[in-house]
């Protein structure tokens, strides 16, 4: 019974602790990736955390291992410490087991476990992981060509894929149809675990009409189908015909019949045949997308028959043929044309009418015919010609023109005649008067007068009157239109003549009961405008000039004369341009004739003595340069100015400054009678170029140039003085003066302060104020106190003597004392002076007589003691850091006291 109570407490306890391990090990304390697919190739992660509160012992990733060499277990992937394999990388800390690993092989697929130890229990976990590989995807198109039928070969490969790809073809984004598409599909395992699926499209081209088809790839590692397209073989139906047209070759028609295949893909097969058993030679060509092939049948004999085109091609379901029957020649008529109406079997024509026409209208299906024409039985006349198919007529037409005509267009066998009638119609002419015109012109330095008598019946006659002696040309012109004729006389005369003449045109005309006269009067000559221009241009290092000299009107003779010689070394070049100029050129060395004048001469007939122009050489002077530096009134900055003056000076004036100067420039020009002068202007401030030198340089236009420097004076203010008897007030803490004391006398008037600027400048700014900032009244270089000094005209005092950028300043500690006040402070300076002076003397006559009691070492540093007392007036103790300028303010009212502190050293 004991026992039996025993055995069910123990039971009871187990399951109580059974039950409590299930509740913990329920609780989430472990935190794992889920479900993983990786890529072949690529990096992956396996996330393992441990989130519960125990601290742990151990951590470990295992995984199971299933293959037909080793049973079912786990493997250890990773050891505390360093990996046990170069897959995985390392993890953060032993609560992190997160791994990275690199998936390249497919034998890392499987279930990873992930293993924390406590010191109580051990807790896990697991994920699968499932590894995949991108297929590599590849399209090729092949044909080959089967019992005359085209077929080809679309192959679409899905190379090396985890798992297997589906592959699927689209035509004209479809899916392919059983007709006429068929597809084969084969699938290849590789050792590393990846396969390679490859479909293969087949088709017979003419079946396919689209130009392109598509493979669509499948598979989990695409995140979309991926459709790759690729073009293809198509075929083309062609557009057939059939032609004929006549060509000529060696005297002979022939009919040319083409067969025409146009548009189709691939070629067509052509061939041609007669209605009769004959071999034809046939002559092929081949323009772009365009056939032809040709035979030459001779057209008189292959006159009805028939010819047909036979046209094979894939496309065609059925041989296609196009055929047609050659015509008969045949003349349905020939009619007559005149001036381009048909005016039946006659032809009246008008006595003295010039250039008919006669057409003749030929009427059937012949290519080419033959004609020819005779009149009464016999030939042509002489003014009638038959060109190709008419008959012209130049004229005049006159009665032996009128007569039976006879035509015959003949081709081959084939004939056709025409017989017409001409008949002349005389017509009485009635003389009808000219129309009288008459003009000048200037051309090529001559008048031309033109006289002329138009549209008259019949011509007129024409002459030219003119003064004796006068020598002239003329000429005329006939010309007719429609039966009226027309005269030009032309008459020419020199443009320019020294006296006026007057030339008269005489018509005589049966209209006219006496002939008709037009008169033309010529003035004198015009006298010439001279004008005369000069120029120069530099060559090297030598000036040259240049001369024109023209004379608006021809027939003037132009030369040039120096000083009363004429210049034989001159080049002279007469330009004329009808009566617009007459032109002179000379060019030389201007330093042959300087000085001198040169002479255009001009003779023409209206002068009656030749007319000079006088232009004078001057004598060439090099360009002045000066240069200067100067202040500007009423501006902060210098300038400096550059002057260039001489004949023929251009503005090629620079000015060589430092690099970094940047300052304005200016350029300035005139002109003074023939000279000229250029300024170049530089402003800058002073403190830019102080004591510098700055140089102008002027460029020839021969490439010499010349160069000036002027000098910027250097400036400076070293102290400003007081000239008044003054104590320097030094800081307590340094030597270094702070200002200047100056003591004047209470209630007096009129007391100043005289000053001294010591420096070169040539002027200056001085201003003195006192400490509130308020400016006291100057005369020149002296500070004035009209009033009489009371206790707040005391003080610190500046006074700032200023010239552009150099500055210089003093401090003034005014100070007021009365007469008695000052009796009593001489008085107490002489006791103090003499008690000092006494207890001196005291002191060195004790030390002398301790000086011969010492030995040569104790003497040596008694000595030095001495030394040390006499060079420091001062205990250590009591030096102060120096007190800059700036606190000089603040520091002078604590320095009104000194005292007199004498240190005796002694080794006694």
């Amino acid at each position: 019974m004991r026992c039996s109570g025993l055995l069910i407490l123990g039971l009871v306890l187990n399951v109580a602790h059974h039950l409590e391990t299930r509740d913990q090990s329920e609780e989430v304390i472990i935190e794992i990736s889920p479900n993983i697919t990786a890529v072949l190739g690529e990096d992956m992660y396996l996330s393992c955390r441990y989130v519960g509160e125990r601290e742990l012992e151990r951590a470990d990733w295992y995984r199971h291992i299933n293959s037909k060499a080793k049973s079912k277990g786990l493997e250890r992937i990773k050891k505390r410490g360093p990996f046990s394999r170069a897959d995985f990388s390392g993890p953060d800390s032993l609560n992190n087991l997160t791994l990275k690993m690199n998936v390249h092989s497919v034998d890392l697929e499987g279930e990873y476990i992930c293993q924390f130890e406590t010191e109580e229990r051990i807790v896990s976990d697991s994920t699968f992981v499932t590894v995949v590989a991108q297929p590599d995807i590849q399209i090729l198109v092949s044909a080959e060509t089967i019992n005359s039928t085209r077929y080809q070969s679309v192959s679409c490969s899905a190379i090396g894929g985890r798992p297997t790809p589906q592959i699927s073809w689209l035509v004209k984004g479809l899916p392919v149809s059983d007709q006429p598409f068929t597809v084969n599909m084969t699938e290849t395992v590789h050792s590393n675990g990846t396969s390679t699926l490859r479909s293969i499209l087949r088709f017979p081209t003419h079946l396919q009409d689209e130009d392109s088809v598509s493979c669509e790839v499948q598979h989990p590692t695409l995140p979309s189908p991926k459709l790759t397209t690729v073009r293809v073989e198509t075929y083309a139906r062609p557009n057939v015909s059939i032609k004929a047209e006549v060509v000529q070759q060696g005297g002979n028609d022939f009919w040319v019949v083409s067969c025409i295949s146009s548009g189709g893909k691939p070629d067509t097969d052509i061939s041609l045949a007669l209605d009769i058993d004959e071999e034809l030679q046939r002559e092929n060509d081949t323009d772009s997308d365009t056939q032809k092939s040709s035979v030459y049948l001779l057209a008189t004999a292959y006159e009805g028959h028939n010819v047909t085109c036979m046209f094979d091609h894939p496309k065609f379901t059925h041989r296609e043929s196009r055929a047609l029957t050659l015509p008969f020649f045949y003349f349905s008529g020939v009619h007559l044309l005149e001036l381009g109406i048909n005016s039946g079997q006659s032809l009246e024509l008008q006595e003295g009418q010039r250039e008919i026409l006669i057409s003749l209208q030929v009427t059937g299906n012949v290519p080419r015919y033959n004609v020819t024409c005779k009149k009464d039985d016999g030939l042509l006349p002489e003014d009638i010609q038959l060109v190709d198919s008419s008959l012209t007529v130049h004229g005049p037409v006159e009665p032996h023109h009128a007569g039976l005509y006879e035509c015959v267009v003949t081709y081959h066998h084939l004939k056709s005649v025409l017989q017409f009638n001409v008949t002349v119609k005389i017509q009485v002419i009635l003389p009808v008067p000219p129309t009288i015109q008459v003009d000048v012109r200037t051309e090529h330095r001559h008048k031309l007068i033109e006289c002329s008598a138009a549209d008259a019946v019949p011509a007129a006659n024409m002459s030219w009157l003119l003064p004796e002696g006068v020598s002239e040309v003329s000429w005329f012109n006939f010309t007719s239109r429609n039966g009226s004729h027309s005269v030009r006389g032309s008459l020419l005369l020199p443009a320019c003549l020294p006296w006026e003449l007057t030339a008269e045109c005489m018509i005589n005309h049966p209209a006219f009961e006496k002939p008709e006269n037009r008169s033309i009067k010529l003035p004198l000559c015009a006298r010439p405008n001279i004008t005369v221009n000069s120029s120069t241009e530099w060559k090297g290092n030598e000036k040259y000039t240049k001369v024109d000299c023209s004379a608006d009107s021809v027939e003037a003779a132009i030369t040039w004369h120096v000083g009363n010689n004429v210049s034989h070394v001159m080049e002279t070049k007469v330009q004329t341009d009808g009566l617009v100029l007459a032109r002179s050129s000379v060019h030389f060395l201007s330093s042959l004739y300087a000085g001198q004048n040169l002479t255009c001469m001009v003779e023409h007939p209206s002068l009656k003595a030749p007319e000079k122009r006088t232009i004078h050489i001057p004598v060439h002077t090099a360009p002045l340069l000066s240069v200067s530096v100067m202040r500007q009134q009423d501006s902060h900055l210098w300038v400096a100015v550059c002057d260039c003056r001489g004949e023929d000076v251009g503005t090629n004036l620079t000015w060589i400054l430092p690099e970094s100067a940047k300052g304005q420039t200016s350029l300035q020009s005139e002109h003074e009678g023939r000279a000229m002068k250029v300024r170049l202007t530089y402003q800058f401030p002073l403190a830019r170029h102080e004591g510098q030198n700055l140089t102008c340089v002027y460029q020839f236009e021969h490439g010499i140039t010349e160069k000036l420097s002027v000098h910027v004076p250097r400036y400076f203010i070293s102290t400003v003085r007081v000239l008044n008897h003054t104590t320097p007030l030094k800081s307590r803490y340094g030597g270094k003066p702070l200002a200047q004391r100056l003591t004047l006398e209470e209630k007096h008037q009129h007391q100043k302060i005289l000053l001294q600027i010591v420096g070169n400048v040539p002027q200056f700014e001085l201003n003195c104020k006192r400490s509130d900032g308020s400016f006291v009244p100057m005369e020149g270089l002296a500070m004035v106190f009209q009033s009489e000094l009371t206790k707040k005209d005391e003080g610190m005092y500046t006074c700032r003597a200023s010239f552009y950028h150099h500055v210089a300043a003093v401090n003034i500690q005014v100070e007021f004392m009365s007469q008695d006040t000052q009796t009593a402070l001489v008085s107490m300076v002489g006791i103090s002076s003499g008690l000092a002076l006494l207890s001196i003397l005291i002191v060195t006559l004790w030390v002398c007589c301790k000086v011969k009691s010492r030995t040569k070492y104790k003497k040596q540093e008694s000595l030095s003691a001495l030394t040390t007392l006499m060079q420091e007036p001062g205990s250590p103790e009591v030096k102060k850091p120096a007190v800059t300028e700036a606190d000089s303010n603040k520091e002078y009212a604590q320095l009104v006291s000194y005292s007199i502190v004498i240190d005796v050293k002694s080794t006694v």
